[in-house]
């Protein structure tokens, strides 16, 4: 894990989809909601996220409960397939990850380990950011992906 930096995201409208299962699973998941974002003329405005629902102490890459997001113009309608919500203003931890996404869950316990040893409290759900990523055909280095892991701290 690389860097730890403290800093504001600003509020967002997403449009989401919550899927339970692995983790192995988020790919297919955003699949789906370029899919439905491509079909409904939706325009995605920036980087994808997942949101992790399960309290990182129960994390479990093999069945967990998450949200995928992708960033939309505010107005932007969902369907009985896909929500749309706003994404509140927060204050996070950053922690950038460089590597293979298998070998992402494994930083979580660093990352709620440092966050303890900094007096930093955890405000809600963490998530993923996925900076460098595969292209839309599903083809990249792994070694070369970059995830950036969030987590909302109180100020």
């Amino acid at each position: 894990m690389d860097a730890h930096e403290k800093k504001h995201c600003e509020a967002g409208t997403v449009v989401s989809m919550r899927h339970t299962g692995s983790y192995d699973e988020i790919g297919k998941v955003y699949h789906e909601l370029y899919q439905w974002a491509r079909e409904k003329n939706v325009e995605v405005e920036g980087r994808g996220r997942t949101i992790f629902l399960d309290p990182p102490s129960e994390f479990d890459p093999q069945s967990s409960v998450f949200e995928v997001c992708l960033p939309v113009a505010k107005g932007t309608a969902g369907d009985e397939k896909v929500d749309v919500k706003e994404l509140p203003a927060c204050t996070i931890a950053s922690f950038v990850v460089k590597g293979p996404y298998s070998e992402i869950p494994a930083h979580y316990a660093e990352a709620v380990a440092w966050l303890s040893a900094e007096g930093w409290e955890i405000a809600g759900p963490p998530s993923e950011v996925y900076v460098k990523r595969p292209d839309e055909h599903g083809h990249g280095d792994p070694n070369e992906f970059v995830t950036e892991i969030q987590f909302p701290i109180r100020d």
